[in-house]
C-alpha cells in the first residue's frame, strides 16, 4: 500500500525549512521511495536572529525557547502547505508528518545525554489535521545513541542496493558520512566535523554575506597541503 509524507528539515546552517513531499511503498529494505516535489520555506533574517539567540547559552532563556518553539511549529506547517500546493497534492491526502524541527541544543558528553529540537509538533499536527512524527534525535539517544548522524538507515534504504562499500557525505552545518555496505548490520556513520556552518559565519563576518553562492569566494583561496 502506498503511503504520502512530508518531511521538513531545519538544519544548522540555517537557512530554512527543506520540505519533501514523498510517496513510500513497502517496508525494511525493500521500501520504494518516490520524491514528488521539494521546497524551501527560507527563514528572514528576524527569524535566523531569534534561532541564533535562542541557542546562544549566554543570551538564551526559557520564555525565548518556550515562543520560537511555537512560533517555529508555524513555519514548519507553512513550508508542509507549500510543498503540497506547489505539487497540486491535496493536504488531506497526507499519511503523516515527519518534522525533525530545529536543534538548539545538543550536548553527549554529559551524562545523561541529551538533545532539544524545537517546532511545536502539536502545531503541525493541528493545523494540518495529521498525524506528526518527530523527536527523532531523542529517541535515538533514549535507545544508547549520540542521535547524530540521523541519516544511515534511511541512506541504507535508499543506496544499499549498490555493489561494495559507498560513503556518503552529507555537507551540511555539520558534515558527517554514512558508509554502506549490502549488510544492514555493517553500516556505519559518524561527524566529520564543522561544515557549512562556520563557513557562512565566516562569509557573514568577512563578506557580509548570508554563505558562499556556489563556492565562488573559497573557489578563491589557495588549498592548505599542512
Amino acid at each position: 500500500m502506498k503511503k504520502y509524507a512530508v518531511g521538513l528539515m531545519s538544519g544548522t546552517s540555517l537557512d530554512g525549512v527543506d520540505a519533501a513531499l514523498v510517496e513510500i511503498e513497502g517496508h525494511g529494505k525493500n521500501t520504494r521511495l518516490k520524491l514528488i516535489h521539494f521546497s524551501v520555506e527560507p527563514f528572514t533574517k528576524q527569524q535566523v536572529d531569534k534561532i541564533k539567540k535562542v541557542i546562544s547559552v549566554q543570551q538564551s532563556n526559557v520564555q525565548l525557547v518556550c515562543e520560537l518553539n511555537a512560533e517555529l511549529g508555524y513555519i514548519f506547517v507553512n513550508a508542509v502547505k507549500k510543498v503540497c500546493f506547489e505539487a497540486s497534492f491535496p493536504l488531506d491526502k497526507l499519511d503523516f508528518i515527519a518534522s525533525h524541527g530545529q536543534t538548539v541544543y545538543h550536548s553527549v558528553h554529559h551524562i545523561p545525554k541529551s538533545t532539544l529540537q524545537i517546532g511545536e509538533p502539536a502545531v503541525i499536527a493541528f493545523e494540518t489535521n495529521t498525524l506528526v512524527v518527530s523527536n527523532f534525535r531523542t529517541m535515538d539517544i533514549a535507545a544508547g545513541g549520540e542521535g547524530a548522524p540521523l541519516v544511515p538507515y534511511s541512506e541504507f534504504v535508499l543506496y544499499g542496493h549498490l555493489e561494495g562499500a559507498t560513503g556518503l557525505l552529507n555537507l551540511g552545518g555539520i558534515g558527517n558520512i554514512t558508509v554502506l555496505s549490502d549488510k544492514e548490520s555493517e553500516v556505519f556513520a559518524f561527524d566529520t566535523g564543522p561544515g557549512n556552518m562556520i563557513i557562512d559565519e565566516l562569509m557573514n563576518v568577512l563578506y557580509q554575506k548570508s554563505y558562499d553562492e556556489y563556492g565562488r569566494t573559497a573557489a578563491q583561496g589557495i588549498v592548505s597541503e599542512e
